[in-house]
């Protein structure tokens, strides 16, 4: 695991995504835009990639072997429940969410999705972060 330095200038997303096509193009998407993606293929990476560089937005992919992504939403919720989410749900059936799940997402887009989208939605949690 990458563990962020404390002067590294970049924000740094977490990108759940066991889809490699999809989370290298998320990956390269939001390194263009200056973030610093930390990309994982599963639930319990995802929790380690968390825990290990605190990122400023993850994208979540729902669907995701041995962890799916509510599971993963469920244990940020039970570690972190003062936290602000700053959780972007990346997933096809993210119009699924239950109420309770959408509170504790900061943003949701369909599979498949604009790219323009994303990043407008990642930069969104981002100022919302900062401010």
């Amino acid at each position: 695991m990458l563990i962020r330095e404390e002067t590294q200038k970049n924000l740094c997303v977490v990108v759940a995504e066991d889809d490699p096509t999809i989370a290298w193009l998320i990956g390269v998407t939001l390194a263009d835009e200056g973030y610093d993606p930390v990309i994982v293929h599963d639930g319990r990476a995802a929790l380690m990639a968390i825990e290990d560089v605190h990122p400023d937005v993850i994208t979540l992919d729902l669907q995701l072997p041995d962890m799916d992504g509510r599971a993963v939403l469920r244990t940020l919720d039970a570690v972190e429940p003062a936290v602000p989410p700053r959780v972007v749900v990346v997933s096809s059936g993210a119009e699924w969410l239950t109420p309770d799940e959408r509170l504790s997402v900061a943003g949701t887009l369909s599979k498949p999705f604009n790219l323009s989208d994303l990043v407008r939605t990642v930069r969104a949690v981002t100022d919302r972060r900062a401010s």
